[in-house]
This record gives C-alpha cells, sequence and structure tokens, in this order.
C-alpha cells in the first residue's frame, strides 16, 4: 500500500523526480501495484508486476511503435481517457493481470457476463471493463466501472487499429499517468484531449 500512495504523490513532482521516487522504493512496490517509468511526457504507468518486460525500451519507442521487443503494446492514453485509465490502474492494484491474450471468440460471451444490461451508468455513462471482453482473460472476474461514452468509442478505436491478432499475448500501458482521475466518473468528461488520437 505504501507503493501506491508514493506513486499518486510522483503525479506532482517534477517529470525528473519520477525515475529517483522509483528508484528510491526499490523493493518496497509491492507485485500488484503500478509503477512509473520514464519521464516527463514519455512517462509510462505499468503493473509493477510487469515492469521488468519494457525496462529495456525507451518509453516513447514503446508508444510510437506499440511494442517492446517483440511484445506487443496497449497503450491506454490517459490525456484521451483519463476514467478508462484510472480502471485499468484500478484493476492490476487488484491484482488483475497486466499481460493480456486476445481472444476475439469470447469477446460477447466475456462482454454480457461483466457489462450484462443491467449496468446502467449512474451518469449517464457507459461500461467499461479489465481485462477487455476481447481477452482470455475478460468475463465475470473483471473490474467494472462507468466511462464517459467517449473514452469507450476512443479505446475500441485504439484496440482496433492495434488489432493483435487472437492468442496474441500482449501488454497494457497507460501513457500520461499523471492525467488519471482519482475519482469516479460524476457526468463529466475531464479528458485533456477530446481527441481519440
Amino acid at each position: 500500500m505504501v507503493g501506491v500512495a508514493v506513486v499518486g504523490a510522483v503525479a506532482y513532482l517534477a517529470p525528473e523526480a519520477v525515475d529517483k521516487v522509483g528508484t528510491f522504493l526499490g523493493d518496497a512496490v509491492g507485485a500488484n501495484d503500478a509503477v512509473v517509468i520514464g519521464e516527463g511526457e514519455h512517462a509510462l504507468m505499468v503493473a509493477a508486476n510487469a515492469k521488468a518486460k519494457v525496462v529495456n525500451c525507451a518509453t516513447e519507442a514503446i508508444v510510437a511503435q506499440k511494442s517492446c521487443d517483440d511484445l506487443r503494446v496497449l497503450v491506454v492514453d490517459a490525456a484521451r481517457m483519463p476514467f478508462i485509465a484510472r480502471n485499468t490502474k484500478l484493476a492490476w492494484e487488484s491484482g488483475l493481470p497486466a499481460m493480456l491474450t486476445m481472444e476475439r471468440s469470447k469477446q460477447e460471451a466475456n462482454r454480457k457476463a461483466a457489462c450484462p444490461r443491467s449496468f446502467r451508468g449512474s451518469h449517464g455513462g457507459q461500461c467499461d471493463e479489465y481485462p477487455m471482453a476481447s481477452t482470455s482473460e475478460g468475463g465475470m472476474d473483471v473490474r467494472t466501472e462507468e466511462v464517459p461514452p467517449r473514452e469507450n468509442r476512443c479505446q475500441g478505436g485504439s484496440y482496433v487499429r492495434q488489432h493483435p491478432p487472437d492468442g496474441q499475448r500482449f501488454l497494457v500501458v497507460i501513457s500520461h499517468p499523471e492525467l488519471i482521475t482519482t475519482a469516479p466518473y460524476a457526468g463529466v468528461d475531464i479528458a485533456a484531449k477530446r481527441d481519440c488520437g
């Protein structure tokens, strides 16, 4: 839990302090915590237990190429999707995986299990589920949260553009981690950028 509080504080530090805080934490970061790698505009948040998979790649290259070495990377941009980024981060912290496997054949059943028609957003939003419905890990044991409809459209479009084939393992990371919202959706789209990128 100490790591969570410190990671939250990192968002308020100067960008050059991000790596120093991460180095200082060392082994104090728990397996389910989220950590920040890189600095400033190129900072990324990853699940602590997945950090080793991307530590050898430059964060700007990960975002540009959507990969690190042979590993595909799905980037959730908190500047455009602060509520989906929040759900993703909280899912990691609850023990859900950052490494997922694409399996579109499960999408319909997983979505019905995670976000049934009975899901009603209190503020006119939509259901976001993590892990996503189109993965092997999606379905019943996921984290759901209400998000603005625009964010769901953006995430779906970004997911389709990156198009991992079925069976492909990929890692989820969050760009612009300082813009992850700390509060649940209350009917106002607070994204710094409203386009889908």
